[in-house]
C-alpha cells in the first residue's frame, strides 16, 4: 500500500533541477548505529507525556515529521507555501538560493533523518523539510522587521493572539527540525543581502529576537541542535550546579512562608543576566532569579525538562531547579511571598496572560507542582541548599521556643507559683483537670 500523503501532498514541489551529492548512493547500506551527535529530536516518553499531553503537542502548526500527518494542523500548509513565495521575493526573485537549499536537503537527507530518535518513513521528507525551514526563516525575518526595524509588516501570524501560540508550538521538543538546516537556508539569504545591507543579524540572534530570549555571546560557543535546546541554554547558560552531594531525596522541606517566619530573607537576584540556576544561599539570604509565569511557561518548562531527561539526565539542571521550587511552594500560600519579592513574575512579552477562574497563587502552585510528574530522579544540585534551609528552620524554631519560655517564665512564677501554698494549689488544680479529661475520654470509649 502506498503511504498516505501528508500536508503538502497536493502541492507540487518547486521545479529545481538538482543533483544529489556524488558521494551518496541509493544502494548504500543504512547505518543503524547512532553517533553521540545524533538523535537530538525525541518523542516525549509516555511516562512524562501522560502528566499533561497537551503541553507536548502542537496546536496550530507541525514542524518536522513527528506531527506531519495530523489533519487538524494541515491548514497551515498553505501559509508555508505562501511564505516560500515571500522568501523568493525577498531574494529579488532569484531561484538560485532555493535551488541550492533543495539540493542541500537532498544531500543531507540521511543526516537529517538521524536527528530524529523515532524511525521516520516519509515519502515526501525533503519537501516537508524544505517548506518548514522556509516558513521558519521567513517568519523570523518578518518578526525582526516588525520588532527591531519597526517596519509596517502586515501579517496576522505576528499578531499577539497568533504569535504566542506559534511561539509555543515552535519550542516543542517533538516539533523541531535541526538548527543546521535552518542556518544553511539563512546563509543563502545572508549571502545575497550582505552586499546591500550590512545590518543583517546572524540566524541565532534572529531566533533569540523571535523567542524574546536576551542575547548572550555565550550562545555562539555552545552547540545548539534545535529551538528546545536553545530555550534550555537560555535557562541554564553555562551554569553547572554541583551534583556531588550525597544527600538523598528530602522527604520534607519547609516552604517559603515557614522559612520567612524564622528569619530567612527571600531576595530577587539583582543581576538581570542571571539564569534560573543562579540560586545562592548565604547567611540567611536566599537569592533566586526571576521566573516569569505566563500562558506558555508550562509548555516551555515541560519540553526543556523532557529534553533533559531524554538527552542528558545526569545534567538535568532545569529539572533540579523545579525540584527546589517544589520544596519552596508546598502550598498556594507559599507562592505569595515569592510573587511579592518579584521572584515569580506574571509579566511576559507577547506571551498572553495566565487566565484562570481561580486564584493565580493556586494556579502557579499547581502548575509547578505538576511539572515533576513522570520526571525521573534529577541531579541533587540543590539538595544541599534545601538541607541547609531545613536546618536553619529547625534551629530557628528552637530559638523561638526558648525565647518564649524565657519571656513567660517570670509571669508564670509570679502569678501561679509565688509561694509554696499557691504553687501546690496550682499543681493540684492542674492534676484535677487532667484526671477529669481522662475520665471523660474513658466514658466515651466504654460507650
Amino acid at each position: 500500500m502506498a503511504p498516505k500523503k501528508g500536508q503538502l501532498g497536493k502541492i507540487n514541489a518547486p521545479s529545481f533541477e538538482t543533483k544529489k551529492d556524488e558521494a551518496s548512493n541509493d544502494s548504500e547500506v543504512e547505518d543503524l548505529e547512532r553517533g553521540p551527535d545524533q538523535g537530538f529530536i525525541y518523542e516525549v516518553p509516555r511516562n512524562i507525556r501522560q502528566a499533561n499531553p497537551k503541553a507536548y503537542t502542537p496546536l496550530s502548526i507541525s514542524i518536522g515529521p513527528l506531527h506531519y500527518r495530523k489533519t487538524n494542523l494541515a491548514s497551515m500548509a498553505k501559509y508555508k507555501v505562501g511564505y516560500q513565495v515571500k522568501f523568493l521575493q525577498r531574494n529579488s526573485g532569484f531561484k538560485e538560493p532555493l535551488e541550492s537549499f533543495w539540493s542541500f536537503i537532498e544531500r543531507n537527507e540521511k543526516k537529517i533523518l538521524n536527528y530524529y530518535e523515532a524511525l521516520i518513513d516519509e515519502d515526501e521528507f525533503v519537501k516537508m523539510i524544505f517548506y518548514d525551514a522556509l516558513f521558519i526563516v521567513e517568519l523570523f525575518l518578518r518578526n525582526y522587521e516588525k520588532e527591531v526595524k519597526n517596519s509596517d509588516v502586515k501579517d496576522f501570524l505576528l499578531k499577539e493572539t497568533w504569535s504566542a501560540g506559534l511561539r509555543r508550538d515552535l519550542i516543542l521538543l517533538e516539533n523541531q527540525i535541526p538548527m543546521f538546516v535552518l542556518e544553511e537556508l539563512y546563509k543563502q539569504y545572508e549571502n545575497h543581502k550582505l552586499a546591500s545591507d550590512a545590518s543583517v543579524p546572524s540566524f541565532l540572534k534572529l531566533t533569540c529576537s523571535y523567542f524574546d530570549i536576551p542575547w548572550d555571546p555565550q550562545f555562539e560557543h555552545i552547540e545548539i541542535p534545535h529551538f528546545t535546546a536553545l530555550q534550555r541554554c537560555h535557562m541554564t547558560k553555562t551554569q553547572n550546579p554541583s551534583s556531588e552531594t550525597k544527600i538523598p531525596t528530602l522527604k520534607k522541606v519547609y516552604g517559603a512562608t515557614s522559612l520567612q517566619e524564622v528569619g530567612v530573607e527571600l531576595i530577587l537576584e539583582p543581576n538581570q543576566t542571571a539564569c534560573l540556576l543562579d540560586i545562592k544561599f548565604e547567611g540567611k539570604k536566599l537569592k533566586i532569579p526571576k521566573l516569569t509565569v505566563h500562558s506558555n511557561t508550562e509548555a516551555y518548562l515541560r519540553n526543556v525538562m523532557a529534553f533533559e531527561m531524554c538527552h542528558c539526565p545526569d545534567e538535568a539542571y532545569v529539572c533540579a531547579y523545579i525540584e527546589l521550587m517544589n520544596y519552596l511552594i508546598p502550598t498556594a500560600q507559599d507562592v505569595k511571598p515569592l510573587i511579592e519579592k518579584g521572584i515569580l513574575s506574571k509579566e511576559g512579552k507577547h506571551e498572553g496572560r495566565l487566565v484562570t477562574t481561580i486564584s493565580t497563587d493556586i494556579m502557579v502552585q499547581r502548575t509547578i507542582k505538576k511539572l515533576m510528574q513522570g520526571i525521573g530522579e534529577p541531579p541533587p544540585c540543590y539538595r544541599e541548599t534545601a538541607n541547609q534551609l531545613n536546618q536553619l528552620y529547625k534551629e530557628g524554631r528552637k530559638r523561638k521556643v526558648t525565647l518564649f519560655i524565657k519571656k513567660n517564665y517570670g509571669i508564670l512564677k509570679r502569678v501561679y507559683f509565688p509561694n509554696l501554698w499557691r504553687g501546690t494549689g496550682t499543681a493540684a488544680a492542674f492534676m484535677v483537670v487532667i484526671f477529669t479529661i481522662i475520665q471523660t475520654v474513658l466514658a466515651f470509649v466504654k460507650d
